[in-house]
């Protein structure tokens, strides 16, 4: 299965939409579709009639249009399902997500459209090989190291793209050192 990851942008007044970014993957990577994040055993879940099969979004990064999210009281839908989880366990913060993604998921449901993957190239961290063309990592806006594979770490892959925007602790009690390296 082919699943767009999606970086959601908030901005409601053009077509009470959400503009998300948007990349196909095609390697198997978890958690891709609802059913990885919520809990279709629950009534709660099966009424919102969300395809368990339909492929995520990812809301850990985004921008929102702070008068329109105010507007449209998204902090208090939000807050609603967490509430609800909490007494009711509905979408188990067990699954993937903890309980910070499935309210995200519901309440933005269908409610977002495609932007430029240059906008959030993810998946930077799941492997040590080299997964996107360097050109495009050139024109990238935001690079998403999720996975094991940091680049602070070794194995790396991208280091120096990261490397040119890491900014030294100023207080100097954290400093980069690499596994096997002499510094």
């Amino acid at each position: 299965m082919f699943c767009v990851f999606l970086c959601i942008y908030l901005e409601f007044s053009t077509d009470d939409g959400v503009y998300v970014d948007s990349l196909l993957f095609s390697e198997l990577v978890p958690q891709t579709t609802y059913m990885g994040f919520l809990d279709y055993r629950k009534q709660e879940v099966k009424d919102l009639a969300i395809n368990p099969n339909h492929c995520s979004f990812n809301p850990g990064v985004f921008v929102a249009e702070i008068k329109e999210w105010k507007k449209q009281k998204i902090t208090k839908q939000l807050e609603r399902w967490m509430e609800k989880n909490f007494r009711q366990n509905i979408y188990s913060s067990a699954m993937a997500g903890g309980v910070a993604t499935p309210p995200m998921l519901i309440v933005f449901h269908d409610k977002y459209t495609a932007l430029d993957p240059l906008w959030h190239v993810r998946h930077l961290g799941w492997s040590p090989d080299a997964r996107y063309a360097e050109s495009f990592l050139q024109g990238a806006h935001l690079l998403h190291w999720n996975g094991p594979f940091k680049p602070w770490n070794d194995p790396a892959v991208h280091s120096d793209l990261w490397e040119r925007w890491f900014i030294p602790d100023p207080s100097g009690r954290f400093t980069l050192t690499r596994p096997g390296s002499d510094s």
